[in-house]
């Protein structure tokens, strides 16, 4: 029984290996438990990662960090990558909002010259989607006004909502 799944991007081939196989190859090959190790710290410090980045950082500043990360960002220097496009709901689970927040932080991305979309099936991710995540006014959809206040949300249609919609958008 499995407690998750896996969407792959491309054609895959997927193998298993049972675990008293590979409990002998971690055993007989040092190679092979090196790399297992590595994978496994590798694999570990992505999931501190996300469970930080969950629990500081707005959903929108999650998305730029998803779109960033699928499309290899800082790897030998690319300032453009394609990855293949996504649902929005996958993007939303990925993230941890509603489709309908990645909705709107996609299109506001594509405004704003961060990402594009081509005729096939490909979403371009530019280096410049950084400036999201190194933003450091509360620019995300949880604490837009900017002011980190304790007390209770402002009431709709209050100064909350006013200097919101007055608010330019990234640069």
């Amino acid at each position: 029984m499995y407690l998750t799944s896996a969407i792959a991007f491309v054609d895959s081939s997927i193998g298993i290996i049972k675990r008293k196989t590979m409990v002998r190859l971690i055993e007989e090959d040092r190679s092979i438990c090196s790399r297992f190790i590595k994978y496994l710290l590798m694999r570990n410090q992505r999931i501190d990662q996300n469970l930080i980045d969950h629990l500081l950082n707005s959903s929108e500043k999650r998305l730029a960090r998803v779109l960033l990360l699928m499309a290899h960002f800082g790897k030998e220097g690319v300032s453009e990558m394609s990855v293949p496009r996504l649902s929005q709901e996958t993007l939303a689970e990925m993230v941890g909002t509603t489709r309908s927040r990645v909705s709107f932080f996609m299109n506001r991305f594509r405004k704003l010259g961060f990402i594009n979309y081509d005729v096939g099936h490909n979403l371009h991710v530019h280096s410049s989607l950084l400036n999201v995540i190194l933003h450091d006014d509360a620019s995300g959809d949880e604490s837009r006004s900017g002011n980190k206040r304790l007390g209770s949300p402002a009431r709709r249609g209050g100064t909350g909502d006013n200097e919101r919609a007055r608010r330019p958008p990234l640069s």
